[in-house]
């Protein structure tokens, strides 16, 4: 049994190659597309919670003119990050990134519906629970690290 270099051939001649070959850049469609959905969700991620903070005198007007409603629904989801994180961490450890994300992007969607139905303690559910512990973890940490 004969072993061969990468560069020879079996009767024992050497071949060179002249052609030079560019380095492949890491910029192809693919790689645009996953940079520009991360950003998306990053997008939606951060700014779903402070959405509340845009429309604190509309959203306060519609609870009755209590300004702690929104600034509660905030203070959930930023605490509900923190709380979410451990859960989605661990998941992401398990069952990869892809599943994080994916959660992440379905519970924005739930969140944002749920906040928008008009009473204070769906405001707190789809704050807190849907976009704070669910939605922040699972999207923000692990589309950075992509």
């Amino acid at each position: 049994m004969t072993i061969h270099d990468d560069d020879s051939r079996p009767d024992g001649t050497r071949t060179h190659d002249a052609r030079v070959v560019p380095p492949r850049s890491i910029e192809t469609r693919t790689s645009w597309i996953v940079a520009s959905l991360s950003l998306v969700m990053l997008g939606l991620s951060f700014g779903g919670p402070w959405i509340t903070a845009v429309g604190l005198k509309e959203i306060a007007s519609d609870t009755g003119g209590a300004r702690q409603v929104p600034s509660l629904a905030v203070s959930l989801a930023l605490f509900g990050v923190g709380v979410g994180g451990l859960l989605m961490g661990r998941l992401a450890n398990t069952y990869g990134v892809r599943l994080t994300v994916i959660i992440g992007s379905v519970m924005i969607t739930i969140g944002l519906f749920i906040s928008s139905l008009g009473q204070p303690w769906q405001l707190y559910v789809g704050h807190g629970l849907f976009m704070g512990c669910l939605a922040m973890p699972g999207s923000t940490r692990r589309c950075s690290s992509m």
